[in-house]
């Protein structure tokens, strides 16, 4: 049975940690991801930014790891995949399931170790060969306050902390959700980047504990990556940031 449904506007942008992958100029500023980008000067205690902490892709459960296995995943397979999800061919859900594989497809960009996962244990898998079998962090965003649903009310947003996480010289991996109908993660792990755990209070009270990435070298991304567009920054003239969306996930290395 297909549970693979999407509305209008919704996967219209590339994946978040997609750093070759092009967004349309119409794709952009309509998305609540893309006002989770700022510039590292603004990652102070005391700023108020606003934003919309919503799931922008609904989370679907991971695959058995036999039936991950058994199942095709490439974009050289997309009638077979569209018939075993019962997808029609030029749906929203048919055009969002190409376009993740092409991004899992993608050449990773110089530095860049990426994989995407269509089972937990690939996850795990993927996790240890970059970090280790280390201690690691597993942080992801979480809202309190009373809000359990999936969209969280446009608002001001006001840190209140900042922690540095020192992973200069560790390794981070982040996992993005990829719209498929079963769960798909874009793994990959980054470098050049400063990470630290942020604590948000939204002007309604809710309470946001989250991460915030600042990828220092942009210089191997493409100049069409979402961040760029949004700031009005061209790659490699300054360190670009953003909180971790909800629903991702990063893994850091004690």
């Amino acid at each position: 049975m297909n549970s693979f449904k999407l509305e209008r506007g919704q996967n219209n942008v590339k994946s978040f940690g997609c750093y070759n992958c092009i967004n349309k100029e119409t794709q952009t500023h309509n998305d609540p991801i893309a006002q989770l980008f700022f510039l590292k000067d603004s990652l102070k205690v005391g700023t108020k930014m606003t934003l919309e902490l919503s799931k922008s892709i609904s989370m679907h459960p991971f695959l058995s790891v036999e039936m991950a296995k058994a199942t095709p995943f490439s974009s050289t397979k997309l009638t077979e995949i569209l018939g075993l999800f019962n997808i029609t061919w030029g749906s929203l859900e048919a055009k969002a399931i190409q376009q993740t594989l092409e991004e899992c497809e993608e050449k990773p960009i110089e530095g860049e170790i990426k994989h995407c996962v269509t089972s937990l244990e690939a996850m795990v898998d993927f996790v240890k060969a970059e970090i280790g079998n280390r201690d690691v962090n597993v942080i992801e965003t979480t809202v309190k306050g009373g809000v359990h649903q999936l969209v969280v009310p446009k608002q001001v947003y006001l840190i209140r902390s900042k922690e540095d996480m020192h992973v200069e010289a560790k390794a981070l991996v982040s996992c993005h959700p990829e719209s498929y109908p079963k769960a798909v993660y874009y793994c990959h792990k980054i470098t050049n980047v400063e990470a630290y755990k942020v604590h948000l209070l939204g002007s309604n009270g809710v309470v946001v504990d989250t991460a915030a990435i600042c990828h220092i070298d942009t210089s191997a991304w493409s100049p069409h990556y979402l961040g760029f567009k949004i700031l009005k920054v061209k790659p490699g003239t300054e360190p670009i940031c953003h909180f971790l969306p909800r629903g991702h996930l990063i893994f850091a290395g004690k």
